[in-house]
């Protein structure tokens, strides 16, 4: 009895929710599964739940499921994604079939696992940031920056590069190495040499850091520190993320109090950072494919745009304008992997185009191509 009125309970909450499929115990449940005998309605249930749980697990992550993983992951062996399975109520014969409801509870950690090695192609966006700091009236005049050091330790979910590197392709190209936040050409030459380092993401930034005066009869000094920063997305050049953070802390030595102020204010902009870049990130990483020695009935005529978006990773393309007068066309593709990984797949796929293309450039940001005639 008990059982049957707990059963009643959980029915009556998951009917009269809005059609709802989860119980407060995380519990999903289906109904009226079919299979050809009681372990394949088991299996097909276990199946359900796994992929009516996939979109909340990954809802809000730094990256989707596509189409490709979800089937993988749903038609492989459930045992170990599934957990909690319980059928509810006795089998039903239908005709040649049976019929049963089930619940149970979706592994995270599993799914999470099978995720990160479906995405390992992606990995982490590459990083590169340059930020100016105004300590009390001194500059760091093209060092290491507080703010840098900060920013390195806070967020792991980026790749940074080598910054000596892009500080020597900077200066070779003849970018200004300070007061670059807010000078549009300066920024202009850092994202060129980003580019050339094949970063993904680019910050550019300024932070200064002020003594607001001592805390009456305490002995400290109170410290602001105020971070302005541009976020770009180096393919594309646009800019994805800016926001202004700050930070204060009280400290009887001002350069202790100056690092403290200063990590606050990191430590404030991190959130906000990590999630507009997520945002961007979701679709995957974006390269830009450019098609040269072909016109654009021709290329239309080909239908490659709709053959790299078949792609199995592909998350989307996007057209930059239909002249081509000199027979060079843009695209933009969003993909579960980088420029390189792209262009071996085109490879793969080149009797499709219906015309033979080489390689001009492969970068992980960048493909060109040039048609063959």
């Amino acid at each position: 009895m008990k059982k049957i009125l707990t059963y009643l309970v959980l029915f009556t909450f998951v009917y009269c929710t809005g059609g709802q499929t989860r119980d407060p115990e995380g519990y999903i449940y289906v109904y009226n599964i079919k299979g050809v005998n009681e372990d394949d309605a088991e299996l097909n249930a276990k199946r359900k739940i796994l992929e009516d749980g996939l979109g909340d697990l990954v809802e809000g992550s730094s990256q989707v499921i596509d189409g490709e993983s979800k089937e993988k992951i749903v038609n492989s062996s459930v045992e170990g994604y599934v957990l909690g399975y319980t059928q509810i109520g006795a089998t039903r014969k239908k005709g040649q079939l049976v019929e049963i409801d089930a619940k149970g509870k979706v592994n995270k950690k599993a799914i999470e696992d099978a995720l990160k090695e479906r995405y390992k192609d992606l990995g982490k966006p590459s990083f590169l940031m340059l930020i100016d700091e105004n300590v009390m009236g001194k500059r760091a005049n093209g060092k290491v920056t507080i703010t840098e050091n900060a920013i390195a330790g806070k967020f792991k979910e980026f790749d940074f590069l080598d910054r000596n590197q892009f500080m020597r392709i900077l200066a070779k190209e003849g970018g200004k190495t300070t007061g670059v936040y807010g000078d549009p050409s300066a920024e202009e030459k850092v994202l060129a040499a980003a580019a050339e380092m094949e970063a993904q993401i680019l910050l550019v930034g300024l932070t200064e850091v002020s003594n607001a005066g001592e805390i009456e009869g305490s002995g400290l000094y109170s410290m602001q520190a105020t971070l302005r920063f541009k976020i770009f997305d180096v393919g594309s050049a646009r800019i994805i993320a800016a926001d202004n953070s700050s930070g204060a802390h009280p400290h009887v030595n001002e350069e202790t109090g100056a690092q403290e102020a200063i990590q606050k204010a990191v430590n404030k902009a991190y959130p906000k950072v990590k999630e507009q870049v997520s945002e961007k990130w979701k679709p995957g990483t974006l390269v830009r494919v450019v098609v040269e020695g072909i016109s654009y009935d021709e290329f239309l005529d080909s239908d490659f745009v709709s053959i790299v978006r078949k792609i199995k990773g592909v998350n989307g393309v996007n057209e930059k304008g239909s002249s081509n007068a000199n027979k060079m066309i843009t695209l933009e593709v969003e993909a579960l992997f980088n420029g390189n990984a792209l262009y071996r797949k085109m490879r793969e796929r080149k009797s499709d185009f219906g015309f033979d293309f080489s390689g001009k450039e492969v970068k992980p940001g960048n493909i060109h191509i040039v048609v063959k005639k």
